[in-house]
């Protein structure tokens, strides 16, 4: 049997676990913070971003099935991190560093995990308005493939706030992103934001937001010596919570997608699917 297909399985699985975001699943809701000793309103009527510090725990797995030549591979990907956050104002807006403390990491494919052992100690540079707005995304590494990936996925770890906090508000904005590889991969995503309103979770008072998103997914490149093109879609649902006084406290979200990846000198197709639940918590 030619080996090179499954080779180039093996290398557009690592591919798809790289993709839309840095996904084990939540038992409990995410922690809140320490209550805030500058007094706020109980329920303000608009809501912004704070400077501060804060660490939070990212737990994430992800369930790759991918089918070639009559065979199904499967990949159970579990990901743990902690990560240091520190933001300060900056020209109007707010300038985070976030830096990976630790990263555990179960189940990944030949040759990944050892990649993935490489986000411990790195720090990320995001800048963005105090609604959440990311201006721009910036990895300490930029010439490392796996970091620019992971900028990528950062973008949306805080999530954009209402003009207005209240609930009923709705909004929907389009997002593109672009992940740097062998394999070249640009996501779409049109995303519809509800607030769902202010509840009171562990004592503190926090604002409630869910996003709904469905994404096109699409890219070529070469892989193993094979020309690939990609393409599919996909559909995620995200729960997350700020308090009254512009902290993250967390958030909870799942993902799914349906993607084939076409060997076109080869005349193969292989589908892959993949599940993925994230789970941000706030530890202090």
């Amino acid at each position: 049997m030619d080996r090179r297909p499954l080779a180039l399985a093996a290398a557009l699985l690592s591919t798809a676990c790289a993709g839309h975001r840095p996904a084990t699943p939540a038992q409990s809701a995410p922690q809140a913070a320490v209550t805030p000793s500058v007094p706020v309103s109980r329920d303000p009527s608009s809501l912004r971003y704070t400077a501060g510090s804060a660490r939070y725990r990212i737990e994430q797995n992800s369930y790759v099935v991918q089918d070639l030549m009559g065979q199904s591979t499967t990949v159970d990907l579990g990901t743990r991190q902690l990560v240091s956050a520190v933001a300060t104002e900056a020209a109007g807006n707010l300038t985070v560093a976030l830096t990976v403390d630790s990263m555990e990491v179960t189940g990944a494919p030949p040759g990944a995990d050892a990649s993935l052992a490489a986000m411990r100690g790195q720090t990320f540079r995001i800048v963005m308005a105090p609604s959440g707005l990311v201006v721009s995304v910036a990895a300490q590494d930029s010439a490392n493939v796996l970091l620019r990936q992971a900028s990528n996925g950062l973008r949306d770890f805080f999530p954009q706030l209402p003009g207005v906090s209240a609930a009923g508000q709705a909004w929907t904005d389009t997002v593109s992103t672009t992940s740097a590889g062998e394999v070249s991969v640009t996501i779409r995503a049109v995303r519809q934001h509800n607030v769902v309103g202010w509840e009171d979770r562990n004592g503190v008072r926090v604002l409630h937001v869910t996003s709904t998103s469905t994404y096109s997914v699409s890219g070529s490149g070469e892989t193993q010596g094979q020309a690939v093109e990609v393409s599919g879609n996909g559909h995620s649902t995200r729960d997350a919570f700020v308090s009254a006084a512009g902290a993250y406290l967390g958030s909870v979200e799942s993902d799914s997608s349906s993607i084939t990846a076409t060997v076109t000198a080869m005349g193969m197709t292989i589908p892959i699917r993949q599940s993925r639940r994230t789970t941000v918590s706030r530890l202090q």
